[in-house]
């Protein structure tokens, strides 16, 4: 069953999406930062303009400092008819010689500051509850009878006007970037769509094939989809090889098994049609003969299905090799009782880790153990089966089964280890998978059987197995 957890076209546009909003959110705070100090700054022009008018009509008259305020110089500071302008002229004095008595004091090493660098003072506090923002202009007199004294132009404006401005600016600002995140949206929405197409593409590759095509898929796609058409690729090709085993298989099993089969149908009916006891009997007799085999057959045809399938899921982990070999041997002791065959197990190694999958070394053990009890005994020789654990070459240990039958011939030891590769050598009964079965395995575990027939005969099943290193 398929789980969805979404989108994945709408997760990436979420994604961008956040980003942008997170993004217009950083420009508009830059953006109302700008606007305020762009209206302080257009603003602070005007009153600096006011000022320097105002400054420019004071006379003095019998030592008297006189200052007409000129009404031009305010109408500049009229933009919004809610705003204030206040002002207050001062002698050095601290003499309020015109206008309001009581308007804050600016910071003196500030406004000292400004002055020596002959620009006015600016700064912003509150007046009868009201935000202004201010400036102060200094002027020394050259005037005969006051020469040398300082007075102090501060003129004030209410800042609604800056305020109106800084909005207004703030205002063209979110249109601006409202339409532009719109426009980034909608071509990220496209664009997502255009870069996901790729996999449009491969989902209908693969929806219009047939069931039984399992070939590499050669859609051109970007780097970025290329691994998981590769994943895909990789999992078709296991998919091939499995489908082209289990054909090969079930052609092979249905051959190997028709023949027992019909023979076991052909004593039937001659059985049924006996009526001489001694050959009703002999049939009966070639009857149980071929069910033996046939079950027999039948019984390595299923594990060598079972253990096939085993070589494309195997799970090579540390193991001990001592104890699976132990493990494995203590299930065929009571088989090897019964037939009479004597079973040893000889560790050279001691307690050596190999990187396999125990189940897969079990099965292959049985498999080496249960062949050589069939058909490595002979009249007049032991009876014997020996399991060895010793190293090899550098790198690698070797487990070895080892009988004291007939052996093979040299041209045949290569041959059994084909399914049903038995080849002429065929005195016993069997359907020739045993060997072919841990060849298989061996080749899914890294590592390789090797068959050679012993110096005092029987055969040699070695099976090599890198070590950690």
């Amino acid at each position: 069953m398929l789980n969805h957890s979404g989108s994945l076209r709408a997760r990436l546009v979420l994604l961008l999406v956040v980003v942008l909003l997170a993004s217009g959110t950083f420009l508009l705070l830059a953006a109302g930062n700008f606007a305020r100090s762009a209206a302080d700054e257009a603003y602070d022009k005007l009153l600096a303009s006011a000022a320097l008018a105002a400054m420019d009509n004071l006379t003095v008259i019998d030592q008297q400092i006189y200052m007409d305020l000129p009404y031009s110089s305010l109408d500049t500071l009229a933009q919004s008819r809610d705003d204030r302008v206040v002002y207050s002229l001062k002698t050095d004095a601290d003499e309020v010689l015109t206008g309001h008595t009581n308007l804050p004091e600016p910071n003196p090493e500030k406004m000292a500051q400004d002055h020596r660098l002959k620009q006015p003072h600016f700064f912003t506090d509150l007046h009868s509850g009201e935000d202004f923002r201010f400036v102060v202009l200094e002027r020394v007199l050259t005037d005969s009878g006051v020469q040398g004294r300082k007075v102090w132009l501060q003129m004030g404006q209410s800042r609604l006007a800056r305020e109106e401005l800084s909005r207004d600016l703030v205002l063209r600002a979110l249109i601006g970037i409202a339409s532009l995140m719109l426009v980034v949206g909608l071509f990220v929405w496209w664009a997502v769509g255009w870069s996901l197409k790729p996999l449009w593409k491969v989902e209908q590759g693969l929806l219009q094939r047939q069931p039984t095509d399992l070939q590499p898929l050669g859609t051109q796609v970007p780097t970025e989809i290329s691994h998981l058409v590769r994943a895909i690729n990789r999992f078709m090709g296991r998919l091939q090889r499995t489908q082209d085993r289990n054909h090969a298989f079930i052609a092979e099993a249905a051959h190997q098994l028709r023949t027992p089969l019909a023979s076991l149908q052909a004593q039937t009916e001659l059985a049924m049609d006996s009526t001489d006891p001694a050959d009703f009997r002999q049939r009966a007799e070639r009857i149980n003969r071929n069910a033996r085999e046939t079950n027999s057959r039948i019984s390595q045809l299923l594990s060598y299905a079972t253990l096939a399938h085993r070589t494309d899921v195997l799970t090579p982990e540390p193991v001990i090799m001592e104890q699976v070999i132990v493990s494995a041997l203590a299930d065929l002791v009571p088989l090897a009782m019964r037939q009479g065959v004597e079973l040893d197990f000889d560790n050279r190694l001691g307690q050596q880790e190999v990187v396999v999958d125990p189940e897969a070394v079990r099965e292959i053990l049985r498999n080496l153990v249960d062949n050589a009890m069939k058909y490595g005994q002979q009249e007049g020789s032991k009876k014997q089966v020996s399991v060895s654990l010793e190293k090899a070459e550098e790198g690698w240990v070797v487990l070895q089964v080892r009988d004291f039958g007939p052996g093979l011939p040299e041209e045949l030891l290569q041959q059994v280890t084909r399914r049903f590769g038995r080849g002429e050598f065929r005195q016993h009964s069997g359907s020739g998978l045993g060997l072919a079965i841990v060849e298989q395995i061996m080749y899914g575990l890294g590592g390789r059987l090797e068959l050679e027939n012993g110096v005092q005969g029987g055969l040699k099943a070695r099976l090599l197995f890198r070590v950690i290193t």
